[in-house]
Order: structure tokens, then sequence, then C-alpha cells
């Protein structure tokens, strides 16, 4: 596999901070400031790459679409590595780390969640939960698994607002998946607050317009209804993480850019990438938890890149 380092300026970030605005904030009325992101891997064989999650060894992990379908792992020192082939149907989509270097996946096309040991054991952790009609699904998406082993995941259906509502999905620690909201359209992203009460899902209401709403979760096992948080445009939302702040970093696809957002929608400022296709964005962890990395391919889906810039605020995990 042909691997590619390219170091790009790395402009520092800042933070402006803003009232909050009700109700949810659409925009920003001053000039937001702007990073340049730093290309650090790309190839030809990764298509669209997807879910960057680091290991607690400060290996990264990413998933690859293109000729290649599986798990990229990368390291600044031994540059990126065919890691594991999985899902190969379509590829695998998001991708998860969880605190003891499992690495949870959705499997799109063979419909599954997949969790993937250290030692690179494949187990399905669920299957048969899709909830829509056969040929409306376009399977699962991204994921996030909270620290009490619950698997929060997304079923888009569509990503331009006009399919039919899409489903979030839950599997209890040791549980069965269930449905867990199929109240908004086309959900994408979705992530957990600092304190892990609130569960934040981004998604499309039109084709360049896009929305992150709030469910709290209760410790009965109750959540509330959809809260709407913030409407960006132009955008089309995907992969999100969040910082110890509670700020909300928000990928667009199709726009190279990721936002900086408060719980209340406000945005604070933003990081850009050359290649426009960008889908996803998490932080490093342990003395890299300022390290924001971020997966994207060029709009034809061929060539995958992977980048990274500096944050301000650290990351949770």
């Amino acid at each position: 596999m042909r691997t590619i380092l390219t170091s790009l300026p790395l402009l520092g970030l800042m933070l402006v901070g803003c009232k909050s605005a009700e109700p949810p904030f659409k925009g920003s009325a001053t000039v937001i400031p702007e990073t340049v992101a730093e290309l650090i891997a790309t190839d030809g064989s990764w298509g669209n790459t997807e879910g960057p999650a680091i290991d607690s060894k400060g290996t990264l992990y990413f998933t690859s679409r293109g000729t290649y379908k599986g798990i990229v792992s990368w390291t600044a020192k031994e540059g990126a590595k065919q890691y594991l082939a999985v899902a190969t149907k379509e590829g695998p989509g998001g991708l998860w780390v969880d605190d003891n270097d499992n690495i949870f996946v959705t499997a799109t096309g063979e419909q599954q969640i997949l969790k993937v040991t250290p030692d690179k054991k494949v187990s399905v952790v669920a299957e048969g939960f899709d909830a829509m009609p056969p040929g409306v699904s376009k399977g699962p998406n991204d994921l996030v698994v909270h620290p009490n082993g619950t698997i929060y995941f997304t079923a888009p259906n569509g990503y331009d607002g006009k399919a039919p509502k899409g489903t979030i999905y839950e599997i209890p620690a040791g549980g069965k998946a269930k449905v867990f909201s199929q109240e908004i359209t086309g959900p994408n992203g979705i992530i957990l607050s600092p304190d892990r009460q609130t569960l934040y899902v981004a998604h499309n209401t039109a084709l360049n317009t896009s929305k992150v709403v709030a469910f709290q979760l209760n410790p009965d096992g109750s959540h509330t209804t959809a809260k709407e948080v913030a409407t960006i445009e132009p955008c089309q939302a995907d992969g999100m993480d969040v910082d110890e702040l509670g700020n909300i970093w928000l990928t667009c696809y199709s726009h190279g850019t990721a936002y900086r957002l408060t719980p209340a929608g406000q945005i604070l400022e933003k990081i850009i990438t050359e290649q426009k296709a960008l889908t996803n964005i998490k932080f490093g962890r342990g003395a890299e938890n300022r390290t924001l990395y971020m997966t994207s391919s060029d709009m034809a889906r061929v060539t995958g890149y992977v980048y990274k810039a500096t944050a301000k605020a650290p990351g949770v995990r």
C-alpha cells in the first residue's frame, strides 16, 4: 500500500466567547477564527475514509471504503498500514475504540455491528436489527460506545433530507439492539457529552441544511425526545466529537469544514481541509488529547486523506 505523508502549515486556533442565542443559533454574527488542517496521510486505495479513533497506545485507526475495504492503522513513526480487512461488502463505516482497546465498527453492507479485539478476533455484536422495510435502509453508519458498555449507532436511510426518517439504535451492554429513536431525518454523526448524560446526533433536513439535536439520557435508561441544538448552513452534517468544555466539533461533508459549536449552538471556530469530503473528527488521547484527527476523501471518493489540527481545549478521552 502506498502512503504519502505531507505537511501543510498549521495555524493557531483562537477561541471567541459569545452569548448563547435562542432559538437554536444559526451561523455566527462575528468573524469565525479559522485553522487550516495538516495533511498527515493519503492513499489511492482508501476511497472514502471514515471513523478516526485512537487507542490507549496512541495508534490512530480509521476505516477505508475504496479498493481496500477494512481498517487502517497509523502512527507518526510508522505511517499507515492495512490493519484488518473487515465489512468487505461496501467497506466499514463508523469506528470506535473503547477503554480496553476493542474496536467497534459498523458493517454497512452486512447490516452488522462488529467488535474487533486487540488480537484481531472479530465477532458480531448485533445484526437483524433493521427497523425499516427492505430496500429503504442504507445500513448502520456511525457509532459511539458509552463507558457502561451501551452502544448507540445511526442508520440514516439518506443524507439530503428527502429520505424517510432514519433510525437511532442502542445496544445495552450484553443485550440486543433496539430502536432508540425514529424522530429525525438522516441521523448521521453521534457522540456523548463529557458527562455522558446527553446524546448528540447530527443530521440533514435539506441538502445543505444541517442540524444537531440532543437527547437527555436518564438514569433509568429512558431518554427525552430530540431537542434542536443548532442549525448550520451550508453543511452536510457528518461525524462529531466533543471537548472537555462540552463544545461539539461537527464535520461538514462536501464543504471541507469542521465547526466547533457551544452546547447552545453558537459557532466558535472552524477547521478547513483541502479535500471537501470531510467525514469525521476525533480527539487523540493522553498527551495527544488536544490533537484533532479528521478523515476525508476527494469528492469522487477515490483517494482517502487524513488530517490533523490542534485544539485549544482537549478532548474527553
